[in-house]
């Protein structure tokens, strides 16, 4: 009713009314001339989304290559092999042996279905006490596969170790790694990169931040 009262008043009263608040306006006296409406700032604080991530940044791995402990994609440290045969199309696998201590286990070499000529992902199985068959060990190579963070074969050393903790150093049958207990995952180093010295007398502080990683090794 109080506005429309405002239509029988005369001009200047009106203007009156209207600075004192008429209509029922809200006080915005404590609003600065540069807020954002509610709308915007509910869009601002929503999160990234994983396209967002990824047009940011192209090191951060889709789903089929993201390595996380005891993970890489659709592959999980001690799954069966027949469970192994049912995600991954047999196309994509090559049979092959490991040696491990004197005795020979089966293997596989996995293509990626998107890259065929990306290098092969190594998987070493191994059987459990009933005789199983198990996925006991993975051998990454292929620069798709990375961490959350980022991380996996091409990266700098030092991102690792600072993002994924550092146990050890030592020698692998795939090459001297940088091991962390924390997450599982051993770093191959590329033997370029590393000073002149025996294996077994490389201390972590010997390995320069900027080594190239040429392999990422998941193990249980």
């Amino acid at each position: 009713m109080f506005c429309l009262r405002l239509l029988w008043w005369p001009a200047g009263a009106v203007l009156l009314a209207l600075q004192l608040g008429a209509c029922g306006s809200p006080d915005t006296s404590g609003a600065s001339s540069g807020d954002v409406p509610f709308a915007a700032d509910s869009r601002a604080s929503d999160p990234n989304t994983a396209a967002d991530r990824l047009a940011a940044n192209p090191n951060v791995p889709d789903s089929l290559h993201l390595l996380s402990p005891g993970r890489a994609g659709r592959l999980r440290l001690n799954m069966t092999e027949k469970e192994l045969l049912r995600r991954v199309p047999a196309a994509q696998l090559k049979r092959t042996t490991y040696q491990d201590q004197g005795q020979t286990y089966p293997a596989y070499e996995m293509l990626d279905a998107q890259k065929p000529d990306a290098p092969a992902t190594v998987l070493h199985l191994r059987p459990d006490s009933t005789g199983t068959s198990r996925l006991r060990r993975i051998r990454i190579y292929d620069p798709q596969y990375r961490t959350g963070e980022g991380i996996g074969v091409g990266s700098p050393f030092g991102a690792a170790s600072q993002n994924l903790g550092l146990t050890r150093v030592r020698n692998t049958p795939a090459g001297f790694a940088g091991v962390s207990g924390l997450v599982n995952m051993a770093w191959v180093i590329d033997p370029n990169s590393l000073p002149n010295k025996h294996p077994d007398e490389m201390k972590p502080s010997d390995i320069p931040q900027a080594a190239r990683i040429t392999g990422v090794l998941l193990y249980q």
